[in-house]
């Protein structure tokens, strides 16, 4: 095929023809469009074509073909969502990039009879597209197409019609490759995605027509079986920003034409010598009519309207999300909306009844995060779409229902950590943005750990027998106290047995060995041949393979050894997720000594946890700040994390961000800073205050050194300066033979909590640590 003329044009031959076309001729003209969209949406476009019941191909990237009527122009221009622009093939004619391109391009525009088209009184313009392939100069091109159009005009009136590059009665579109270049009329004019509801915005917003995209890509066009109700009972988006999938959601569901926003005066066929203008009125009469009407039956029976829920951290965001929804006409709708400022922590506490009495059997949970604007930090994003998921998991656990999820991202590999079954993901654009959408089934959560799983059985392991039998003994005694605590990460055996001399520690579905370094009069063979009989041992009892266990060896550390890296490879090792008390903790099995999550803390993080609601809460040698999250979690109204290290504190925010809590608000602060000399400076009051120093530290950063039986009172009196009058400060210490001072004792209301704070895995009668709880004396 080396030339061809639209069939659109095959009845209107001559002006006179074209003049006495009725409008039952015209609706029926067989129109070859082109419909672009953004790169990347052209398969949701196609989707929304077929509900209208118009087939297309996709013919490339952002374009669609359609070969239909006058009707077919209009339901696309009025109802299309995700459609960027309509454009009428002209003429098509193939090409050699190996000549003059703008010549070529002349005479193609010179063999189209113009004043078919349009009149000497109306204005055009010229807009061509060029593929990179082709060697020309693109406004000396479109200058060609213009002379081309302005000699046809001249031939026949001796004038031509005025270029109005802003606002064209007609808007000519040109493509050429290096093989065709093709002409269209531009009969959607402006482009279709805009809408006119946006009036207030939040930053990195959602282009209205994306989020139409990604909701038919999940599917919330579709009807239940029996096609009379929406498939889906809700829609869930927990980081709403501007609402703009909420607002597209209820439009969807209330049948709107966002067309009619625009039906006044801006589309491009308003002038075309083939618009049908009765057909098109009745089509805009028709449209308004069933957006009333789906309007007035969502809000006369709310029991048809989908659970729309939408929640953001920000209450910006939900003054904006509600703003939005007035300005698109849904201002009656929002008495049954549940749009709520509430950060993502929260969002489990919301979704657990809601799941349990039925209202969220079949929900669509999708939302687009800040992909760093809010957090401000790459490594923080990792963490979110984490918390996401984990949440989201424990919200459905053991429900049965496995509801629909759509996450936005910069960058795909921050979905790949989604728990999502059979995932599908479109690559798109959010603006100049490129953005990954991630959707499908959320993967249920997992039940039970290695504790709760664990079954008594028969095993033979020769010379490691003894081992074999103090072990299962152990988790059979263990196993119904973790069960009645709802414990998880828990001590299972700490050399127990003089020649199996190392510490197994649980983490849900992973175990931590330890083995302590063996005395000199213990040959280095027979060391090594127990501990191998040892983990031999742990693979049998727990069932596991060899990734799920991680194997140190705890020689005696001096100074801050405990905290230094292990692994000195460059690669860190990969963080794993522990859960304790309704909080997640990134723990790390192959970097450090140290997992960052001391097991031995437990009952205190729980005390902590117990007393923190509404209280100003300082931590002293943070950490990885896990005391910090469970106070922050029980709603403090401020949590203050310090510590010397920044790489511990960075730990911390990560280990925040995958709880949800949103690490930008000022509440939440961390501070990378010698303890001595912030808390000497700083001057503010504190309700709770907890102190978990090391034995013994001689860091570089560190002025001097820290002995924990020597400092202590000095770290304890500047503390308590710093704690209100009716507060409580919780010190706590692994130093063996630690004696608190005297001189403090005297000083201030001290109890010894000790008892309370070792766990039911550790020996009470050899506690792991010393912990106290000091208040203030109140006089008489």
């Amino acid at each position: 095929m080396t030339e061809t003329t639209a069939p659109a044009l095959a009845a209107a031959s001559s002006p006179a023809l074209s003049e006495a076309l009725s409008p039952a001729i015209s609706a029926e003209l067989s129109l070859e469009l082109i419909i672009t969209c953004a790169d990347g949406l052209e398969a949701p476009l196609q989707t929304e074509l077929t509900s209208f019941g118009i087939a297309s191909d996709i013919k490339s990237t952002g374009r669609l073909t359609v070969t239909g009527t006058l009707r077919d122009l209009y339901t696309i221009c009025l109802w299309s969502r995700v459609a960027s622009r309509v454009l009428m093939l002209i003429k098509r004619r193939n090409i050699n990039a190996e000549y003059d391109v703008a010549e070529q391009l002349y005479g193609l525009a010179k063999s189209v009879n113009w004043t078919e088209q349009f009149n000497l009184e109306q204005t055009f313009a010229i807009r061509l597209s060029v593929d990179k392939r082709v060697a020309v100069n693109q406004q000396f091109a479109m200058l060609r197409i213009k002379d081309a159009i302005a000699d046809t005009f001249n031939e026949v009136y001796d004038s031509r019609p005025n270029v109005d590059s802003k606002h064209p009665d007609f808007a000519i579109f040109a493509t050429v490759n290096d093989k065709q270049a093709e002409l269209y009329l531009d009969l959607s004019g402006t482009s279709l995605h805009r809408r006119g509801y946006r009036v207030a915005m939040t930053e990195a917003p959602l282009k209205e027509n994306l989020a139409a995209a990604l909701l038919y890509s999940a599917g919330w066009h579709k009807k239940n079986d029996a096609g009379d109700a929406p498939f889906y009972n809700a829609l869930v988006d927990p980081m709403c920003g501007s609402g703009t999938f909420i607002i597209e959601a209820l439009l969807m569901h209330c049948d709107y034409a966002v067309g009619i926003d625009k039906a006044a005066n801006q589309f491009g066929f308003y002038q075309w010598q083939h618009h049908d203008e009765t057909l098109w009125q009745q089509m805009i009469d028709d449209a308004q009519t069933r957006f009333r009407e789906g309007l007035a039956i969502a809000n006369e029976q709310p029991d048809t309207l989908p659970l729309i829920l939408g929640f953001d951290a920000d209450s910006g965001a939900i003054i904006a999300t509600e703003k939005n929804l007035i300005a698109a006409g849904l201002q009656d709708l929002l008495p049954l909306l549940d749009i709520e400022t509430r950060a993502l922590d929260q969002l489990s506490s919301v979704l657990k009844p809601l799941v349990d009495d039925g209202r969220l059997s079949n929900p669509l949970i999708i939302t687009n995060p800040p992909y760093g604007e809010r957090l401000g930090d790459e490594e923080m994003i990792k963490p979110l779409y984490q918390a996401i998921g984990l949440i989201l998991q424990d919200s459905f656990a053991g429900s049965g229902i496995d509801p629909m999820l759509g996450i936005l991202a910069s960058h795909v590999e921050q979905v790949d950590i989604l728990p999502i079954k059979e995932p599908k993901t479109l690559r798109c654009h959010n603006g100049a943005i490129t953005v990954y959408f991630r959707y499908g089934k959320l993967i249920a959560g997992q039940t039970g750990n290695l504790v709760s799983r664990f079954e008594k059985r028969e095993i033979e392991v020769e010379d490691g027998q003894d081992f074999i039998n103090r072990l299962q003994k152990n988790l059979a005694k263990l196993k119904k106290l973790a069960k009645k605590d709802n414990v998880s990460n828990v001590r299972v055996y700490d050399a127990d047995l003089p020649d199996f001399k190392v510490a197994i520690d649980l983490y849900g579905d992973y175990a931590h060995v330890q083995e302590y370094a063996p005395p000199k009069t213990i040959p280095p063979e027979t060391a090594k041949k127990r501990f191998n009989l040892a983990l031999m041992g742990i693979r049998e009892v727990f069932d596991i393979n060899r990734e799920q266990i991680f194997i140190k060896t705890r020689a005696r550390q001096s100074g801050n050894d405990q905290y230094s890296k292990q692994n000195t490879t460059e690669k860190r090792g990969k963080f794993h997720v522990a859960r304790e008390d309704g909080a997640y903790f990134y723990v790390n099995f192959t970097d450090y000594l140290d997992t960052g999550l001391f097991i031995d803390h437990r009952n205190m993080r729980a005390r902590i946890k117990d007393n923190s609601r509404n209280k100003s809460v300082l931590n002293l040698f943070a950490y990885t700040c896990t005391a910090s999250v469970h106070a922050a979690l029980a709603g403090a109204k401020k949590v203050t994390s310090v510590d010397l290290s920044q790489n511990y504190l960075d730990w911390g925010k990560q280990n925040f961000v995958l709880n949800g809590l949103d690490v930008s608000h000022n509440k939440y602060q961390f501070v990378a800073a010698d303890i001595f000399e912030w808390i000497k400076e700083n001057t503010e009051q504190f309700d709770i205050i907890f102190i978990d120093p090391p034995t013994f530290s001689n860091s570089k950063k560190f002025q001097g050194t820290f002995d924990v039986q020597r400092d202590h009172a000095a770290i304890i009196n500047r503390a308590m300066n710093r704690l209100t009058a009716d507060g409580v400060l919780y010190f706590s210490n692994n130093f063996t033979r630690f004696e608190l001072d005297e001189q403090l004792i005297e000083r201030y209301d001290i109890v010894d909590i000790t008892q309370k704070t070792i766990g039911f895995d550790f020996n009470i009668k050899k506690p792991i640590h010393q912990s106290f709880e000091i208040r203030h004396r109140q006089s008489l």
